[in-house]
């Protein structure tokens, strides 16, 4: 008996281990293949309703109805995502392009002047020492500026190479457009034919993935946006405390940058402390490094609070899933793989999967109907209740 448990075991072990395996190589290989796919499918899913009222109410063609409709929404985020990359792309590449310039007419003066304060303390403590040091402070100088140069020179090499990617990016736009389209008119058909693929139970299985994966999407989009939303009210008061002209603007492009995965908050605070204490305004410098402090711990505080509350996973568990989503797949893993647990846990509440064991008491499990409950002690049953006479049809009859 114990050696068949043994072999459930490693027979158990080695088929989970498999189906990991094949997911960490088709995200980490084929999804740069399906992804205009991917996208499409969930534009198409979002773009539906539409689709069906403009057919339904509107009576257009299915065809003409899903062509205005997806190229009025790539039209519009395009245009929308242009605008604001356009900005962003220039802004940074002048910005590091006039880096050099910035650091020999701003950092140098600010290293030399420190270097010689030093170098003058230094000197009251051991004159022989004074000239070794003045020797170190000129190659630690001429380090850091060809570290500056060397960086900008790869920034504005990424960046071209950026531009050179192009042609593959619209080509993958445009194979995503087309699907899309397929998707939105022949909708139904496709769900259809898939369908009659599968058997009742698949079906079922499925079914219930698709209602909770979009409950775990619309519950990790309100999530996001209370952090989105927090963190902008800590930046705006943080740069309206601290005295900074368009404080509110400012505010809600730092809080986007903190939105998303690997960006973050740090690639326009840390920067902009470091600018400032170099300018010499040391008040603003230590106003803008505290309140990037505070907003990091508070973000690394709320956001497995947040997310793990509402999509009923313990913080630890989203924490830990997003450290090895981040590890395994990259900025894809740091949503993607807390999702995942998030949808697995509802499923395996619900009753539609069975991976684990789960507290009936718990919130997640569901909830008995108020009617099912046991009345507290003391409380009078229904079947302990005397009988009712009731009147029907001018008779007189006992109910039990």
């Amino acid at each position: 008996m114990e050696l068949e448990k043994r072999k459930r075991f490693i027979v158990n072990f080695l088929y989970f281990a498999i189906v990991l395996g094949l997911a960490i190589l088709l995200a980490r290989y084929a999804l740069g293949v399906l992804m205009p796919f991917l996208v499409a499918l969930i534009v198409s899913l979002l773009l539906k309703p539409i689709v069906q009222f403009l057919r339904v109410k509107w009576h257009f063609h299915k065809g003409i109805a899903g062509v205005i409709v997806v190229l009025l929404f790539y039209i519009l985020i395009g245009f929308l995502l242009f605008v604001l990359g356009a900005q962003l792309f220039y802004a940074a590449r002048s910005f590091f392009i006039r880096l050099p310039s910035v650091y020999t007419n701003s950092v140098v003066p600010w290293l030399n002047g420190a270097f010689a304060s030093l170098q003058s303390f230094a000197e009251k403590l051991d004159p022989d020492a004074a000239a070794a040091y003045n020797i170190v402070a000129t190659n630690l100088t001429e380090t850091l500026g060809q570290t500056v140069v060397n960086i900008s020179k790869q920034v504005v090499s990424w960046a071209t190479g950026i531009t050179l990617k192009t042609p593959r990016f619209l080509l993958r736009l445009l194979i995503a457009v087309i699907a899309t389209v397929f998707l939105s008119i022949d909708f139904i058909k496709i769900k259809a034919f898939i369908l009659r693929q599968l058997s009742e139970n698949n079906r079922n299985l499925l079914h219930n993935i698709r209602v909770h994966l979009g409950r775990t999407l619309w519950r990790y989009t309100r999530s996001y946006a209370l952090i989105l939303f927090i963190t902008f009210a800590e930046i705006a008061l943080g740069l309206t405390i601290i005295g900074v002209e368009r404080a509110i603007g400012i505010a809600v492009a730092i809080a986007l940058f903190d939105i998303l995965p690997v960006v973050g908050s740090g690639m326009v605070l840390l920067p902009w402390t470091i600018i400032t204490l170099v300018s010499g305004d040391y008040m603003r410098a230590l106003g803008l490094g505290i309140l990037y402090i505070v907003v990091i711990v508070v973000r690394n505080i709320m956001e497995p609070k947040i997310v793990g509350d509402r999509v009923g996973l313990h913080p630890i568990v989203t924490l830990l899933a997003m450290v090895l989503g981040t590890f395994l797949f990259g900025g894809i893993g740091l949503l993607g793989l807390p999702i995942t647990l998030a949808l697995i846990q509802s499923l395996n509440a619900k009753g539609v999967i069975h991976l684990y064991k789960t507290d009936p008491e718990t919130p997640s499990s569901p909830r008995t109907p108020a009617s099912d409950e046991t009345p507290p002690s003391g409380a009078p049953d229904a079947s302990d209740a005397p009988p009712q006479k009731v009147k029907r049809a001018g008779k007189w009859r006992k109910r039990s």
